[in-house]
């Protein structure tokens, strides 16, 4: 009977189909989400979301998670996790001192860090956050950036890093209206808004209904995170509420903030008004 098989390739003509079959094969490098939380008006409980939700993130992820200080001129992200006078900052980044990489703490439970630095006492220039944290992003699945308050020049330097943005409020009509000023900041720099997070609702008469605040913002409600004293030890201890208590009613609202962020992102340019 005829053997009907093919001469086989040999190990040159082997490698050589390979070779070609991988120049028809594109691999992506893996880039982390740029995720940044942001308030138009300070004292709303930006820095505790950011922190909780990294943290919560971080223990989902298997570690591929970090947090980035932004606020450069009042910084406390490392106080909030126990990290005090360290010499490697985002600010001694910025400024040549260190390379990146030699900024990053890791704290228990596996999250990364990079604090500022409370000592930092010169001005604030506009920096290139975005070119800073770029050789970062292959290296974690998502980036959380703890912005400053405001609009001012360091927050315009986060917004530019981010590709997607949580914006913190509180059931109040002062705060809901620089809110408003926060979104129109973020359709000027092109960010996605993927939703908010209503912090400290102490559930009193005279707050804004959540029902209401979500029809004034026209944007997803991701967490509705209850005044809770537990934020405050934790604050003292250092220690992300998630952490330090984790059955408080703060703590469980910020797992389910990171369980929603981790869902499908929200990728449209108009608004958006589901809870």
């Amino acid at each position: 009977m005829r053997d009907t098989f093919k001469k086989p390739f040999g190990s040159k003509g082997l490698l050589k189909a390979i070779k070609q079959r991988g120049r028809q094969v594109e691999i992506k490098q893996r880039r982390a989400r740029v995720i940044g939380v942001f308030s138009c008006k300070g004292g709303v409980g930006k820095t505790t979301t950011a922190v909780n939700l990294a943290t919560v993130l971080a223990e989902k992820l298997g570690g591929g998670a970090l947090v980035v200080e932004a606020n450069l001129s009042a910084p406390n992200l490392g106080l909030h996790l126990g990290i005090l006078n360290s010499q490697a900052t985002i600010h001694s980044v910025l400024t040549g001192a260190v390379p990146i990489e030699k900024a990053i703490h890791v704290v228990e439970g596996g999250l990364h860090v990079i604090p500022g630095s409370i000592a930092y006492e010169e001005k604030v220039h506009l920096v290139d956050l975005k070119s800073c944290i770029e050789p970062l992003r292959q290296n974690y699945k998502v980036i959380v950036l703890d912005s400053a308050p405001g609009l001012g020049v360091e927050v315009v330097s986060a917004m530019k890093a981010c590709e997607e943005m949580l914006v913190v409020t509180t059931p109040e009509i002062p705060t809901i209206a620089s809110t408003l000023r926060t979104f129109r900041a973020a359709e000027r720099h092109h960010v996605r808004v993927t939703g908010i997070v209503v912090n400290k609702v102490r559930g009193k008469r005279y707050e804004v209904p959540i029902s209401e605040v979500r029809k004034t913002l026209g944007w997803p409600i991701m967490a509705v995170v209850p005044d809770d004293d537990k934020v405050r030890e934790s604050l003292t201890a250092g220690v992300p509420v998630v952490r330090y208590s984790a059955k408080s009613p703060a703590a469980k609202e910020f797992v389910k903030l990171a369980e929603r962020v981790l869902e499908k992102p929200v990728r449209t340019g108009g608004r958006r008004t589901e809870s």
